[in-house]
Protein backbone atom coordinates (compact mmCIF):
# COMPACT_ATOMS: atom_id res chain seq x y z
CA UNK A 1 0.00 0.00 0.00
CA UNK A 2 3.13 2.45 1.29
CA UNK A 3 4.72 1.68 -2.17
CA UNK A 4 1.22 2.82 -4.16
CA UNK A 5 1.06 5.98 -2.36
CA UNK A 6 4.70 6.68 -3.05
CA UNK A 7 4.41 5.42 -6.71
CA UNK A 8 1.01 7.95 -6.95
CA UNK A 9 2.95 11.17 -5.52
CA UNK A 10 5.86 10.57 -7.73
CA UNK A 11 3.68 10.21 -11.23
CA UNK A 12 1.52 13.57 -9.52
CA UNK A 13 4.65 15.02 -9.00
CA UNK A 14 5.90 14.61 -12.95
CA UNK A 15 2.86 15.49 -13.82
CA UNK A 16 2.79 18.44 -12.22
CA UNK A 17 6.45 19.23 -13.69
CA UNK A 18 5.36 18.79 -16.83
CA UNK A 19 2.26 20.85 -16.83
CA UNK A 20 4.08 23.61 -15.27
CA UNK A 21 6.85 23.50 -18.41
CA UNK A 22 4.53 24.00 -21.12
CA UNK A 23 2.88 26.47 -18.95
CA UNK A 24 6.21 28.47 -19.32
CA UNK A 25 6.46 27.69 -23.12
CA UNK A 26 3.09 28.85 -23.90
CA UNK A 27 4.19 31.69 -22.09
CA UNK A 28 7.12 32.36 -23.91
CA UNK A 29 5.88 31.76 -27.41
CA UNK A 30 2.93 34.49 -26.51
CA UNK A 31 5.24 37.10 -25.25
CA UNK A 32 7.63 36.64 -28.25
CA UNK A 33 4.42 36.84 -30.68
CA UNK A 34 3.37 40.13 -28.21
CA UNK A 35 6.49 41.37 -28.71
CA UNK A 36 7.17 40.74 -32.53
CA UNK A 37 3.77 42.53 -33.02
CA UNK A 38 4.40 45.52 -30.96
CA UNK A 39 8.22 46.46 -32.55
CA UNK A 40 6.61 45.85 -36.17
CA UNK A 41 3.28 47.94 -35.70
CA UNK A 42 2.35 50.24 -37.92
CA UNK A 43 0.63 53.61 -36.98
CA UNK A 44 -2.50 53.87 -39.27
CA UNK A 45 -2.67 52.24 -42.60
CA UNK A 46 -5.48 49.93 -43.61
CA UNK A 47 -5.83 46.23 -44.27
CA UNK A 48 -6.79 44.95 -47.79
CA UNK A 49 -8.28 42.12 -49.38
CA UNK A 50 -4.64 41.00 -51.73
CA UNK A 51 -7.14 41.01 -55.30
CA UNK A 52 -4.37 38.77 -56.28
CA UNK A 53 -4.28 35.32 -57.57
CA UNK A 54 -1.66 32.62 -57.00
CA UNK A 55 -1.50 31.90 -61.00
CA UNK A 56 -0.64 35.64 -61.85
CA UNK A 57 2.82 35.40 -60.19
CA UNK A 58 3.98 32.23 -61.54
CA UNK A 59 3.97 32.52 -65.16
CA UNK A 60 5.75 35.14 -66.97
CA UNK A 61 4.04 36.02 -70.04
CA UNK A 62 5.47 37.78 -73.52
CA UNK A 63 3.55 40.23 -75.85
CA UNK A 64 5.02 40.82 -79.88
CA UNK A 65 7.40 44.26 -79.71
CA UNK A 66 4.85 46.61 -81.24
CA UNK A 67 5.60 48.59 -84.71
CA UNK A 68 4.84 52.02 -83.06
CA UNK A 69 7.10 52.84 -79.86
CA UNK A 70 6.30 56.57 -77.90
CA UNK A 71 8.71 57.27 -76.21
CA UNK A 72 7.71 60.40 -73.43
CA UNK A 73 10.44 63.13 -72.27
CA UNK A 74 10.23 65.84 -69.91
CA UNK A 75 9.89 69.07 -71.21
CA UNK A 76 12.63 70.16 -69.19
CA UNK A 77 15.31 67.74 -70.99
CA UNK A 78 14.16 69.24 -74.49
CA UNK A 79 14.60 73.42 -73.37
CA UNK A 80 17.97 71.69 -72.30
CA UNK A 81 18.12 70.77 -75.66
CA UNK A 82 18.81 66.89 -74.50
CA UNK A 83 17.24 65.21 -76.88
CA UNK A 84 20.10 63.73 -79.19
CA UNK A 85 18.60 61.89 -81.66
CA UNK A 86 16.73 63.53 -84.91
CA UNK A 87 13.61 62.56 -86.71
CA UNK A 88 14.42 60.27 -89.80
CA UNK A 89 17.77 59.22 -87.94
CA UNK A 90 17.75 55.46 -87.49
CA UNK A 91 18.58 53.91 -83.72
CA UNK A 92 19.84 50.77 -82.41
CA UNK A 93 17.82 48.60 -79.41
CA UNK A 94 19.73 50.81 -76.53
CA UNK A 95 20.62 53.70 -77.85
CA UNK A 96 20.51 56.89 -75.82
CA UNK A 97 17.87 59.04 -77.71
CA UNK A 98 17.78 61.59 -74.90
CA UNK A 99 20.48 62.85 -71.91
CA UNK A 100 20.47 62.81 -68.31
CA UNK A 101 19.76 66.16 -66.63
CA UNK A 102 19.71 66.64 -63.05
CA UNK A 103 17.14 64.17 -61.17
CA UNK A 104 16.37 62.83 -64.78
CA UNK A 105 17.21 59.52 -66.04
CA UNK A 106 18.92 59.10 -70.11
CA UNK A 107 16.54 57.64 -71.94
CA UNK A 108 17.07 54.82 -74.39
CA UNK A 109 15.35 53.46 -77.80
CA UNK A 110 13.51 50.28 -76.34
CA UNK A 111 13.59 48.51 -79.97
CA UNK A 112 15.66 49.06 -83.14
CA UNK A 113 13.82 51.08 -85.75
CA UNK A 114 13.84 55.04 -86.92
CA UNK A 115 12.24 57.77 -85.31
CA UNK A 116 9.75 59.20 -87.22
CA UNK A 117 8.63 62.15 -85.03
CA UNK A 118 9.04 64.15 -82.28
CA UNK A 119 5.51 66.54 -81.05
CA UNK A 120 4.54 67.40 -77.99
CA UNK A 121 1.43 66.60 -76.31
CA UNK A 122 -0.68 67.27 -73.51
CA UNK A 123 -1.92 65.10 -71.10
CA UNK A 124 -4.93 66.31 -68.96
CA UNK A 125 -4.81 63.06 -66.69
CA UNK A 126 -1.57 63.33 -66.00
CA UNK A 127 -2.05 66.88 -64.09
CA UNK A 128 -2.15 68.65 -67.28
CA UNK A 129 1.72 67.76 -67.67
CA UNK A 130 3.22 68.45 -71.46
CA UNK A 131 5.70 66.36 -72.53
CA UNK A 132 7.89 65.87 -75.64
CA UNK A 133 6.98 62.15 -77.53
CA UNK A 134 9.70 60.45 -79.41
CA UNK A 135 7.97 58.45 -82.03
CA UNK A 136 9.74 55.23 -83.10
CA UNK A 137 8.37 53.06 -85.77
CA UNK A 138 10.46 49.07 -85.11
CA UNK A 139 11.84 47.28 -87.94
CA UNK A 140 11.28 43.66 -85.97
CA UNK A 141 15.05 42.96 -85.65
CA UNK A 142 16.10 44.48 -82.25
CA UNK A 143 19.22 45.17 -83.27
CA UNK A 144 21.36 45.93 -80.16
CA UNK A 145 24.33 48.91 -79.87
CA UNK A 146 27.55 47.79 -78.26
CA UNK A 147 27.51 47.95 -74.85
CA UNK A 148 29.97 48.01 -71.73
CA UNK A 149 29.54 45.00 -69.48
CA UNK A 150 30.81 44.53 -66.14
CA UNK A 151 30.53 40.92 -65.33
CA UNK A 152 33.65 41.09 -62.77
CA UNK A 153 32.28 44.33 -61.38
CA UNK A 154 34.83 43.81 -58.38
CA UNK A 155 37.69 44.80 -60.94
CA UNK A 156 35.95 48.16 -61.12
CA UNK A 157 36.09 51.32 -58.89
CA UNK A 158 32.33 51.83 -57.16
CA UNK A 159 31.99 55.39 -58.87
CA UNK A 160 33.00 53.48 -62.07
CA UNK A 161 29.64 51.01 -61.75
CA UNK A 162 27.36 53.83 -60.12
CA UNK A 163 28.46 56.02 -63.60
CA UNK A 164 27.43 52.37 -65.64
CA UNK A 165 24.16 52.85 -63.63
CA UNK A 166 23.33 56.08 -64.24
CA UNK A 167 24.17 55.66 -68.10
CA UNK A 168 22.09 52.63 -67.92
CA UNK A 169 18.67 54.81 -67.01
CA UNK A 170 18.07 52.63 -63.85
CA UNK A 171 15.74 54.67 -61.50
CA UNK A 172 13.31 53.25 -58.56
CA UNK A 173 10.82 51.28 -60.09
CA UNK A 174 8.99 50.78 -56.84
CA UNK A 175 7.07 54.34 -57.99
CA UNK A 176 9.14 57.24 -57.07
CA UNK A 177 11.17 57.21 -60.14
CA UNK A 178 14.35 58.28 -58.11
CA UNK A 179 17.91 58.19 -59.66
CA UNK A 180 19.27 55.14 -58.40
CA UNK A 181 22.56 56.39 -58.89
CA UNK A 182 22.15 59.48 -56.75
CA UNK A 183 21.22 56.99 -53.74
CA UNK A 184 24.12 54.77 -54.12
CA UNK A 185 26.05 57.86 -53.89
CA UNK A 186 24.80 59.64 -51.72
CA UNK A 187 24.60 56.16 -49.50
CA UNK A 188 28.49 55.73 -49.81
CA UNK A 189 30.04 55.42 -45.88
CA UNK A 190 26.56 56.30 -44.39
CA UNK A 191 24.62 53.04 -44.96
CA UNK A 192 25.40 50.09 -43.03
CA UNK A 193 22.31 47.65 -43.76
CA UNK A 194 20.05 47.38 -47.27
CA UNK A 195 16.48 46.48 -47.18
CA UNK A 196 15.05 45.05 -50.26
CA UNK A 197 11.54 46.10 -50.49
CA UNK A 198 9.47 43.08 -52.07
CA UNK A 199 6.37 43.94 -50.20
CA UNK A 200 3.55 45.10 -52.60
CA UNK A 201 1.07 46.32 -49.94
CA UNK A 202 -1.54 47.43 -52.46
CA UNK A 203 -3.93 45.22 -53.87
CA UNK A 204 -4.16 43.94 -57.47
CA UNK A 205 -0.32 43.99 -57.87
CA UNK A 206 1.76 41.52 -58.83
CA UNK A 207 4.73 42.33 -60.49
CA UNK A 208 7.56 41.67 -57.85
CA UNK A 209 6.23 38.54 -57.02
CA UNK A 210 6.70 37.46 -60.30
CA UNK A 211 10.05 38.66 -60.85
CA UNK A 212 11.13 37.07 -57.38
CA UNK A 213 9.43 33.68 -58.67
CA UNK A 214 11.44 33.66 -61.73
CA UNK A 215 14.17 35.68 -61.49
CA UNK A 216 15.52 34.78 -57.57
CA UNK A 217 18.90 34.37 -58.49
CA UNK A 218 19.67 37.53 -60.43
CA UNK A 219 17.97 39.60 -57.57
CA UNK A 220 20.39 38.30 -55.08
CA UNK A 221 23.26 39.06 -57.86
CA UNK A 222 21.83 42.89 -57.59
CA UNK A 223 21.92 42.60 -54.01
CA UNK A 224 25.66 41.55 -54.25
CA UNK A 225 26.73 44.74 -56.35
CA UNK A 226 25.36 47.36 -54.10
CA UNK A 227 26.43 45.32 -51.32
CA UNK A 228 29.84 45.37 -53.07
CA UNK A 229 29.30 49.18 -53.82
CA UNK A 230 28.42 50.83 -50.33
CA UNK A 231 30.21 48.25 -48.07
CA UNK A 232 26.82 46.94 -46.77
CA UNK A 233 27.10 44.63 -43.56
CA UNK A 234 23.67 42.89 -43.49
CA UNK A 235 21.10 42.48 -45.84
CA UNK A 236 17.27 42.13 -45.00
CA UNK A 237 14.67 41.10 -47.35
CA UNK A 238 10.95 42.02 -46.64
CA UNK A 239 8.20 40.10 -47.94
CA UNK A 240 4.17 40.01 -47.46
CA UNK A 241 3.55 37.18 -45.40
CA UNK A 242 1.22 35.87 -48.30
CA UNK A 243 3.62 35.16 -50.60
CA UNK A 244 5.30 31.66 -49.87
CA UNK A 245 6.24 30.20 -52.85
CA UNK A 246 8.87 33.80 -53.22
CA UNK A 247 9.59 33.59 -49.98
CA UNK A 248 10.87 30.21 -49.98
CA UNK A 249 12.64 30.55 -53.27
CA UNK A 250 14.74 33.77 -51.52
CA UNK A 251 15.08 31.68 -48.74
CA UNK A 252 16.99 29.00 -50.78
CA UNK A 253 19.07 31.76 -52.99
CA UNK A 254 20.64 33.17 -49.59
CA UNK A 255 21.23 30.01 -47.48
CA UNK A 256 25.30 30.90 -48.77
CA UNK A 257 25.04 34.32 -47.32
CA UNK A 258 24.83 34.44 -43.69
CA UNK A 259 24.19 38.22 -43.51
CA UNK A 260 20.89 38.39 -45.70
CA UNK A 261 17.97 37.70 -43.62
CA UNK A 262 14.19 37.48 -45.12
CA UNK A 263 11.52 38.95 -43.17
CA UNK A 264 7.65 38.49 -43.56
CA UNK A 265 5.73 41.00 -42.88
CA UNK A 266 1.75 41.66 -42.33
CA UNK A 267 -0.12 42.63 -45.18
CA UNK A 268 -1.08 45.97 -44.60
CA UNK A 269 -1.35 49.08 -46.92
CA UNK A 270 1.11 51.12 -47.17
CA UNK A 271 3.83 49.07 -45.67
CA UNK A 272 5.85 48.92 -49.16
CA UNK A 273 6.35 52.49 -48.53
CA UNK A 274 10.27 52.54 -47.30
CA UNK A 275 9.15 54.58 -44.29
CA UNK A 276 6.72 52.58 -42.96
CA UNK A 277 8.99 49.59 -43.97
CA UNK A 278 11.97 50.89 -42.02
CA UNK A 279 9.76 51.69 -38.99
CA UNK A 280 8.33 47.53 -39.11
CA UNK A 281 11.40 46.19 -39.48
CA UNK A 282 13.55 48.32 -37.33
CA UNK A 283 10.47 50.21 -34.62
CA UNK A 284 12.79 53.46 -35.82
CA UNK A 285 11.20 56.68 -37.62
CA UNK A 286 12.76 58.25 -40.62
CA UNK A 287 13.35 61.83 -38.88
CA UNK A 288 11.39 64.95 -40.53
CA UNK A 289 12.97 66.14 -43.92
CA UNK A 290 15.68 63.26 -43.97
CA UNK A 291 16.04 59.99 -45.59
CA UNK A 292 16.52 56.64 -44.67
CA UNK A 293 20.32 57.13 -44.76
CA UNK A 294 20.17 58.97 -41.66
CA UNK A 295 19.46 55.77 -39.73
CA UNK A 296 22.39 54.31 -42.00
CA UNK A 297 19.56 52.30 -44.34
CA UNK A 298 18.95 52.29 -47.77
CA UNK A 299 15.89 50.76 -49.21
CA UNK A 300 15.60 49.32 -52.81
CA UNK A 301 12.86 48.25 -54.94
CA UNK A 302 13.33 44.52 -55.87
CA UNK A 303 12.71 45.73 -59.21
CA UNK A 304 15.23 48.05 -59.04
CA UNK A 305 17.55 45.73 -57.84
CA UNK A 306 17.41 43.54 -60.75
CA UNK A 307 17.50 46.33 -63.03
CA UNK A 308 20.90 47.19 -61.87
CA UNK A 309 21.68 43.65 -62.10
CA UNK A 310 21.30 43.32 -65.63
CA UNK A 311 23.02 46.54 -66.26
CA UNK A 312 26.47 46.24 -64.48
CA UNK A 313 26.52 42.13 -65.24
CA UNK A 314 24.57 41.77 -68.89
CA UNK A 315 25.15 45.84 -70.25
CA UNK A 316 21.63 46.32 -70.53
CA UNK A 317 19.92 49.74 -69.84
CA UNK A 318 16.80 49.72 -68.32
CA UNK A 319 14.19 49.30 -71.49
CA UNK A 320 11.92 46.83 -70.07
CA UNK A 321 9.62 45.83 -67.07
CA UNK A 322 7.45 43.51 -65.66
CA UNK A 323 3.65 44.82 -65.77
CA UNK A 324 0.59 43.33 -63.79
CA UNK A 325 -2.57 42.90 -65.95
CA UNK A 326 -5.79 42.62 -64.62
CA UNK A 327 -9.38 43.31 -64.18
CA UNK A 328 -11.64 44.40 -61.01
CA UNK A 329 -13.57 41.25 -60.65
CA UNK A 330 -10.24 38.72 -61.27
CA UNK A 331 -11.77 37.48 -64.37
CA UNK A 332 -8.06 37.74 -65.64
CA UNK A 333 -4.57 38.40 -64.42
CA UNK A 334 -1.23 38.24 -65.70
CA UNK A 335 1.97 39.69 -65.77
CA UNK A 336 3.72 40.55 -69.11
CA UNK A 337 6.83 41.48 -69.71
CA UNK A 338 6.46 44.77 -71.74
CA UNK A 339 8.96 47.44 -73.14
CA UNK A 340 8.74 50.81 -72.38
CA UNK A 341 6.56 53.05 -74.66
CA UNK A 342 4.27 50.89 -75.29
CA UNK A 343 0.75 52.07 -75.54
CA UNK A 344 -1.66 51.12 -73.81
CA UNK A 345 -4.06 50.62 -75.92
CA UNK A 346 -1.55 48.02 -77.79
CA UNK A 347 -1.28 45.78 -74.90
CA UNK A 348 -4.85 45.43 -74.28
CA UNK A 349 -5.72 44.47 -77.35
CA UNK A 350 -2.57 41.60 -77.20
CA UNK A 351 -4.70 40.23 -74.63
CA UNK A 352 -7.65 39.87 -76.27
CA UNK A 353 -9.12 42.53 -73.47
CA UNK A 354 -12.15 44.75 -74.67
CA UNK A 355 -11.21 47.98 -73.57
CA UNK A 356 -13.85 50.25 -74.74
CA UNK A 357 -16.34 48.99 -71.88
CA UNK A 358 -14.14 49.85 -69.48
CA UNK A 359 -12.08 52.82 -67.63
CA UNK A 360 -8.21 52.10 -67.81
CA UNK A 361 -6.06 52.94 -64.61
CA UNK A 362 -2.38 53.16 -64.99
CA UNK A 363 -1.16 52.06 -61.25
CA UNK A 364 -3.00 50.46 -58.52
CA UNK A 365 -6.17 51.08 -57.23
CA UNK A 366 -5.57 53.53 -54.71
CA UNK A 367 -2.54 55.54 -56.15
CA UNK A 368 -3.00 55.20 -59.82
CA UNK A 369 -4.86 57.64 -62.67
CA UNK A 370 -7.56 56.82 -64.72
CA UNK A 371 -6.05 57.50 -68.27
CA UNK A 372 -8.28 59.20 -70.93
CA UNK A 373 -6.04 58.85 -74.02
CA UNK A 374 -5.31 54.55 -74.16
CA UNK A 375 -2.10 55.91 -76.42
CA UNK A 376 -0.53 56.60 -73.57
CA UNK A 377 3.18 54.64 -73.63
CA UNK A 378 4.15 52.12 -70.45
CA UNK A 379 6.70 54.49 -68.02
CA UNK A 380 9.58 53.26 -66.54
CA UNK A 381 7.58 53.53 -63.76
CA UNK A 382 4.30 51.71 -64.24
CA UNK A 383 3.82 48.65 -62.54
CA UNK A 384 0.15 47.47 -63.10
CA UNK A 385 -3.02 48.19 -65.65
CA UNK A 386 -6.35 48.10 -63.96
CA UNK A 387 -9.57 47.70 -65.60
CA UNK A 388 -12.73 49.53 -64.39
CA UNK A 389 -16.33 49.14 -65.13
CA UNK A 390 -17.31 52.30 -67.02
CA UNK A 391 -19.86 53.64 -64.24
CA UNK A 392 -17.73 52.18 -60.97
CA UNK A 393 -15.82 55.68 -60.74
CA UNK A 394 -18.91 57.81 -61.12
CA UNK A 395 -20.58 57.07 -58.25
CA UNK A 396 -18.07 58.63 -56.15
CA UNK A 397 -19.37 62.59 -55.99
CA UNK A 398 -17.67 64.68 -53.87
CA UNK A 399 -19.25 66.32 -50.78
CA UNK A 400 -18.35 68.85 -48.49
CA UNK A 401 -15.92 67.85 -45.53
CA UNK A 402 -17.74 66.41 -42.36
CA UNK A 403 -14.98 67.03 -40.10
CA UNK A 404 -15.01 63.41 -39.14
CA UNK A 405 -11.05 63.21 -38.89
CA UNK A 406 -11.11 59.35 -40.87
CA UNK A 407 -8.23 60.62 -43.12
CA UNK A 408 -6.15 61.71 -39.32
CA UNK A 409 -6.54 58.73 -37.81
CA UNK A 410 -5.51 56.50 -40.99
CA UNK A 411 -2.87 58.69 -41.90
CA UNK A 412 0.59 56.21 -41.70
CA UNK A 413 2.40 59.69 -41.55
CA UNK A 414 0.48 61.12 -38.47
CA UNK A 415 -0.69 64.39 -40.59
CA UNK A 416 -3.43 66.15 -40.84
CA UNK A 417 -5.46 65.37 -44.16
CA UNK A 418 -8.63 67.48 -43.04
CA UNK A 419 -6.53 70.70 -42.36
CA UNK A 420 -3.92 69.85 -45.88
CA UNK A 421 -7.28 69.33 -47.94
CA UNK A 422 -8.39 73.01 -46.67
CA UNK A 423 -4.94 74.87 -47.03
CA UNK A 424 -4.91 73.77 -50.49
CA UNK A 425 -8.28 74.29 -51.70
CA UNK A 426 -7.58 77.83 -50.37
CA UNK A 427 -4.27 78.18 -52.02
CA UNK A 428 -3.00 78.87 -48.49
CA UNK A 429 0.57 77.82 -49.41
CA UNK A 430 2.05 78.74 -46.17
CA UNK A 431 -0.09 76.68 -44.13
CA UNK A 432 0.27 73.51 -45.85
CA UNK A 433 3.91 74.22 -46.07
CA UNK A 434 3.72 74.69 -42.32
CA UNK A 435 1.51 71.50 -41.73
CA UNK A 436 3.93 69.47 -43.27
CA UNK A 437 2.06 68.46 -46.88
CA UNK A 438 5.60 67.40 -48.46
CA UNK A 439 5.99 64.99 -45.86
CA UNK A 440 3.01 62.98 -47.27
CA UNK A 441 3.65 59.97 -49.24
CA UNK A 442 0.64 60.13 -51.54
CA UNK A 443 -0.62 56.76 -50.42
CA UNK A 444 -4.18 57.70 -51.21
CA UNK A 445 -5.21 55.87 -47.94
CA UNK A 446 -6.84 59.56 -46.42
CA UNK A 447 -8.83 59.48 -50.17
CA UNK A 448 -10.00 55.48 -49.64
CA UNK A 449 -11.46 56.44 -46.03
CA UNK A 450 -13.01 59.48 -46.50
CA UNK A 451 -17.13 59.34 -46.76
CA UNK A 452 -17.19 62.40 -48.51
CA UNK A 453 -15.45 61.21 -51.53
CA UNK A 454 -13.02 63.69 -51.69
CA UNK A 455 -10.46 63.50 -53.93
CA UNK A 456 -7.61 64.39 -51.62
CA UNK A 457 -4.60 62.87 -53.55
CA UNK A 458 -5.45 65.20 -56.28
CA UNK A 459 -5.44 68.22 -54.26
CA UNK A 460 -2.45 67.39 -52.61
CA UNK A 461 -0.59 66.44 -55.66
CA UNK A 462 -1.20 69.80 -56.77
CA UNK A 463 -0.37 71.76 -54.03
CA UNK A 464 3.03 70.14 -53.79
CA UNK A 465 3.91 70.90 -57.47
CA UNK A 466 2.55 74.35 -56.67
CA UNK A 467 4.96 74.57 -53.47
CA UNK A 468 8.00 72.93 -55.68
CA UNK A 469 7.34 75.95 -58.06
CA UNK A 470 7.10 78.63 -55.34
CA UNK A 471 10.37 77.45 -53.67
CA UNK A 472 12.03 76.84 -57.00
CA UNK A 473 10.99 80.46 -57.28
CA UNK A 474 11.90 82.06 -54.09
CA UNK A 475 15.86 80.24 -54.90
CA UNK A 476 16.46 81.52 -58.30
CA UNK A 477 15.50 84.65 -56.71
CA UNK A 478 18.04 84.93 -53.98
CA UNK A 479 20.73 83.21 -56.08
CA UNK A 480 20.12 86.25 -59.15
CA UNK A 481 20.06 88.89 -55.77
CA UNK A 482 23.44 87.40 -54.96
CA UNK A 483 24.68 87.37 -58.08
CA UNK A 484 23.57 91.21 -58.13
CA UNK A 485 24.68 92.12 -54.95
CA UNK A 486 28.39 90.46 -56.18
CA UNK A 487 28.36 92.53 -59.38
CA UNK A 488 27.55 95.71 -57.39
CA UNK A 489 30.30 94.88 -54.89
CA UNK A 490 32.75 93.94 -57.85
CA UNK A 491 32.35 97.39 -59.55
CA UNK A 492 32.49 99.45 -56.36
CA UNK A 493 35.40 98.03 -55.64
CA UNK A 494 36.98 98.42 -59.11
CA UNK A 495 35.70 102.04 -59.62
CA UNK A 496 33.85 101.61 -62.46
CA UNK A 497 31.13 103.11 -61.13
CA UNK A 498 30.14 105.99 -58.63
CA UNK A 499 29.22 106.02 -54.92
CA UNK A 500 25.49 107.94 -56.36
CA UNK A 501 24.63 106.54 -60.00
CA UNK A 502 24.06 103.05 -60.68
CA UNK A 503 23.95 103.31 -64.26
CA UNK A 504 26.40 106.36 -65.12
CA UNK A 505 25.91 105.61 -69.28
CA UNK A 506 22.27 105.58 -68.79
CA UNK A 507 20.82 109.11 -69.69
CA UNK A 508 17.70 108.89 -68.26
CA UNK A 509 19.67 107.40 -64.69
CA UNK A 510 21.23 110.42 -65.18
CA UNK A 511 18.89 112.53 -65.63
CA UNK A 512 16.93 110.36 -62.85
CA UNK A 513 20.52 111.17 -60.54
CA UNK A 514 18.70 109.72 -57.64
CA UNK A 515 20.13 109.53 -53.87
CA UNK A 516 19.31 106.53 -53.21
CA UNK A 517 22.34 104.86 -55.92
CA UNK A 518 23.85 102.56 -53.49
CA UNK A 519 20.79 101.32 -52.47
CA UNK A 520 21.17 97.10 -53.70
CA UNK A 521 16.82 96.90 -54.39
CA UNK A 522 16.76 96.55 -57.44
CA UNK A 523 12.84 96.28 -57.37
CA UNK A 524 12.90 99.50 -55.48
CA UNK A 525 14.93 101.08 -58.40
CA UNK A 526 12.65 100.03 -61.18
CA UNK A 527 9.84 101.59 -59.28
CA UNK A 528 11.65 104.83 -59.04
CA UNK A 529 12.31 104.25 -63.14
CA UNK A 530 8.69 103.04 -64.10
CA UNK A 531 7.26 106.19 -61.83
CA UNK A 532 10.02 108.95 -63.50
CA UNK A 533 9.00 107.79 -66.75
CA UNK A 534 5.41 108.30 -66.72
CA UNK A 535 5.82 111.51 -65.13
CA UNK A 536 7.59 112.31 -68.59
CA UNK A 537 5.10 110.90 -70.52
CA UNK A 538 2.47 113.27 -68.43
CA UNK A 539 4.33 116.09 -68.88
CA UNK A 540 5.22 115.31 -73.04
CA UNK A 541 1.71 114.83 -73.39
CA UNK A 542 0.53 117.82 -71.46
CA UNK A 543 3.04 119.81 -73.76
CA UNK A 544 2.06 118.08 -77.02
CA UNK A 545 -1.62 119.35 -76.16
CA UNK A 546 -0.64 123.02 -75.20
CA UNK A 547 1.37 122.97 -78.77
CA UNK A 548 -1.92 121.70 -80.70
CA UNK A 549 -4.46 124.57 -78.79
CA UNK A 550 -2.27 127.04 -79.50
CA UNK A 551 -1.91 125.98 -83.71
CA UNK A 552 -5.90 126.00 -83.21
Amino acid sequence: MITLINNFKQHLFMCVNFVWVLIRLCYIHVKKIILFRKSRDLYGGIECISMKTSKSSSRLEYIPIPKKIFILVDDIIVLQKKIIVDVGQSVLLGQVLSLGYKHIAPIHSPVSGIVTKISQKKYNFFLNKRFSIINIRSDGKDTKIDSILMSNYKKFSPDEIIQLIYNSGVVGLGGAGFLSSKKLQYSIGNAHTLVVNAAESEPYITSDDCLIRNFAQEVIQGCQIIVWILKIKCVLIAIEDDKNIAYIKIKKEIKAFPNYKIYKIKRIYPSGSSKQLIKILFNKEVPLGKHSTSLGIVVFNVSTIFSIKRAVINGEPLIERIVTLSDRRLSYQKNILVRVGTPINYILKKCNINYKDNSVVIGGPITGLIIDDLSFPILKTSNNILCLELNFMDNRLESPCIRCTACSRTCPMRLLPEQLYFYSKSFDHNKSREYHINECIECGICEQVCPSNIPLLRYFRKEKLKLNEIIFKENMSKKFKKLFVSRQSRLNSSGLINENIIYSSNNLDRVLDKKVVCNTDIEYITIEKSQFMRKKELEESIARAKLKRNIE
